[in-house]
């Protein structure tokens, strides 16, 4: 598996990268908004769009999402972003708690292809890994957050490979 690493493992000059592009966005017009703050049909429709145009192809179920989103809604958590008002990165993140640890499973996202130049999904990346990493320390638990299977590249610069093991 593909777990994300906390804040402190990242070298320097990656977090200072981070920061830059973050700040480039927001100076060009970039809203970053909570995902809650829409409805679980607008949510859906974003979603669909934005995985439609980096994919290439629909969304896995795209004509149940509201639905699915709509039954997960109290999981869900994590931002989007906006350029110029259109949406241009949303990544579907689910939380649980337990006692002793929160667990975030990143299922998947959409990004604008237009719109490289502002990096908005390592954005987005950066900003819910901060925000689930400083939670889980501010109530004292430990963060498991999931990019799930470790197959592709960008996921070795966001996180540590983990043996998965079955029972």
């Amino acid at each position: 598996l593909a777990l994300a690493r906390e804040p402190e493992q990242y070298s320097k000059k990656f977090r200072y990268n981070q920061r830059r592009e973050q700040r480039l966005l927001e100076e060009a017009g970039g809203l970053i908004r909570p995902m809650l703050e829409l409805s679980s049909a607008e949510q859906a429709q974003i979603y669909a769009d934005l995985f439609q145009r980096r994919w290439g192809f629909p969304a896995t179920g795209k004509e149940h999402l509201a639905e699915v989103f709509g039954l997960l809604r109290e999981f869900m958590i994590g931002s989007l972003i906006y350029l110029a008002d259109q949406p241009v990165a949303i990544q579907v993140l689910y939380r649980v708690e337990a006692p002793g640890w929160i667990s975030v499973e990143y299922i998947n996202g959409g990004v604008d292809p237009q719109q490289r130049e502002f990096s908005p999904g390592s954005v987005l990346s950066f900003i819910n890994t901060q925000d689930a990493w400083a939670e889980a320390r501010a109530l004292g638990k430990t963060l498991r957050y999931s990019f799930g299977r470790a197959d592709r590249e960008y996921k070795d610069r966001w996180c540590s490979r983990v043996a998965a093991y079955q029972v």
